[in-house]
């Protein structure tokens, strides 16, 4: 019986020793591997950066001015269409766009009357003149027949004045708008509006503009306006007034801005966006808004070299559209990251997988 426990004893140990042995195999290995981070880059380069005020506002004519019948009388037009002058018409200052027609107006102003005053008054000057002449009557006669004179003529003029507002003359150049409803041989009354011309080869554009910012206003400041009519394209105008008051109910001051108009796209009564320009920096780094992170309250940005991200502390400048100017931090060629930069560090091993090209 002794003997034939040894044996047990001894499978026993080696049992033991092998499950050891098989314990120690399980035990992991600890080992560090560098997570390679795929990602793309972004050569910095430089641009224009601007800082600007944004408002909106309404279009209106360069200049405008009433068509006004003077007296009471038949209205005719002279450019017709259907019995009316077409509208969007272009006239030229002076032209005359309508007249009036009225007898009693015309007999009122006796204007052969007064033309047979002044020949009368003519004719009795130069007898004064020969009777001074010839001794026959005293200088003071003459001076009371020039008088005479001139009052004729006065009142002469006078009548051809008033004739004159007969005829309905375009007060300034420009294109026929909001004309009345009356037609041909209508009768008027004195100071009827019949309608009025807008000159838009020049627009004005009038802004409201917050308080806060009325110190970085200036005349001649640079804007840019735009209209969702035309999609891609912009309009430049410049600061032509700003009103010295404030408007007490809204708190803001009025601006007017004044653009050219060629081709005439711009339209009075239009609606607009209006970029005021304060300040304007050419030959900057600008880089996208949103590669700059907050880290530890700073703010910064991960370029690559040679194969690992680098965080770089950048310092800001003017913002606006998305973009951003770095004033000091990043360099012109710098390999700015543009994917997967929320989770570096300084120092990770990167890849670059792609490269993306600054938006024009």
């Amino acid at each position: 019986m002794r003997w034939t426990s040894l044996p047990r004893r001894a499978a026993a140990v080696t049992l033991l020793g092998a499950v050891a042995i098989a314990g120690c195999a399980d035990e992991p290995i600890e080992r560090v591997v560098d997570l390679v981070v795929p990602v793309t880059i972004l050569p910095v380069g430089t641009d224009t950066m601007e800082s600007a005020i944004h408002s909106t506002g309404t279009l209106r004519p360069l200049r405008e001015a009433q068509l006004v019948a003077e007296i009471r009388g038949n209205l005719y037009y002279e450019q017709l269409a259907a019995g009316r002058p077409a509208e969007g018409v272009r006239v030229v200052q002076g032209e005359q766009v309508a007249r009036l027609e009225s007898e009693e107006y015309v007999v009122g102003l006796r204007l052969e009357s007064r033309e047979k005053a002044v020949e009368n008054a003519h004719r009795n000057v130069e007898e004064k003149e020969l009777e001074v002449a010839e001794g026959l009557t005293v200088a003071s006669e003459v001076d009371t027949a020039r008088k005479a004179l001139i009052d004729a003529e006065t009142d002469l003029a006078d009548a051809r004045i008033k004739l004159q507002k007969m005829r309905i003359l375009a007060p300034v150049s420009g294109f026929l708008a909001e004309i009345t409803d009356a037609t041909e041989s209508t009768i008027v009354a004195e100071n009827d509006v019949i309608g009025k011309i807008v000159d838009y080869t020049g627009v004005i554009a009038d802004l409201s503009i917050p308080n806060s910012d009325i110190v970085a206003l200036r005349l001649g400041q640079n804007v840019r306006v735009a209209n969702f009519a035309f999609a891609d394209r912009t309009f430049a105008g410049r600061i032509v007034m700003i009103d010295p008051t404030l408007d007490p109910t809204t708190r803001t001051f009025r601006v007017e801005v004044g653009l050219d108009n060629p081709g005439l796209l711009l339209r009075p009564g239009m609606f607009v966006k209006a970029d005021i320009i304060t300040e304007l920096r050419d030959n900057v780094i600008v880089i996208p808004q949103e590669l700059v992170l907050t880290r530890q309250n700073r703010d910064v940005v991960f370029v690559e070299l040679d194969g690992r991200a680098e965080m770089r502390e950048v310092e800001l400048g003017l913002e606006g559209d998305g973009r951003v100017e770095v004033v000091a931090g990043l360099e012109e060629g710098d390999r700015l990251i543009t994917s997967n930069y929320e989770t570096l560090r300084s120092r990770t091993p990167v890849r670059v997988t792609g490269r993306d090209t600054p938006e024009s």
